[in-house]
């Protein structure tokens, strides 16, 4: 099983993090559920964007947006054959669901499912979207993680407001 970060440096593909201000950059949006913040991009360099709910009892449900352009470009439907490997490498995962379907006309796959961290048990959703400009090509990762017991309306928030325009 090998993962993407493992697929891109066999294949010696640079992944470069890309900042939101920068020119020609996509512009990703995704839904802040009420009660959630930003947190300041200085705390996660090289993120796109990170948003998080007050921490409980040491955890903090959490959505981590990065955007990353290769050198030279991916063969997209290559790279996400690789989609999932990190997902099921973490403690105790279990696949609740996966994705291969194009995101908004975009290549994409996803993986839902659960893991163990201490004495939590997480649902993780992971989404990775292939974005093509006329001068780059990207790479768009989205983790949602949140406590197994929460409602779920925190990543129906985040999920609908998704959105990319290259």
């Amino acid at each position: 099983m090998t993962t993407i970060a493992e697929y891109l440096a066999a294949a010696q593909i640079q992944a470069a993090p890309v900042d939101p201000a920068a020119p020609g950059a996509p512009k990703v949006t995704v839904g802040v559920p009420e009660g959630w913040q930003q947190v300041p991009p200085q705390m996660f360099p090289g993120s796109y964007g990170v948003w998080t709910q007050p921490p409980a009892n040491g955890w903090a449900d959490n959505t981590v947006l990065l955007v990353a352009t290769f050198t030279p470009a991916v063969d997209p439907a290559e790279l996400l054959s690789h989609a999932f490997a990190d997902a099921r490498q973490l403690p105790a995962w279990q696949d609740i669901d996966t994705d291969t379907a194009d995101f908004d006309g975009l290549p994409s796959a996803a993986i839902t499912g659960t893991y163990e961290v201490q004495n939590l048990t997480l649902w993780a959703y992971n989404r990775y979207i292939i974005v093509n400009s006329d001068s780059a090509q990207y790479l768009v990762q989205l983790t949602i993680t949140t406590r197994n017991d929460s409602d779920g309306t925190a990543p129906t928030t985040i999920l609908e407001g998704l959105s990319i325009s290259a």
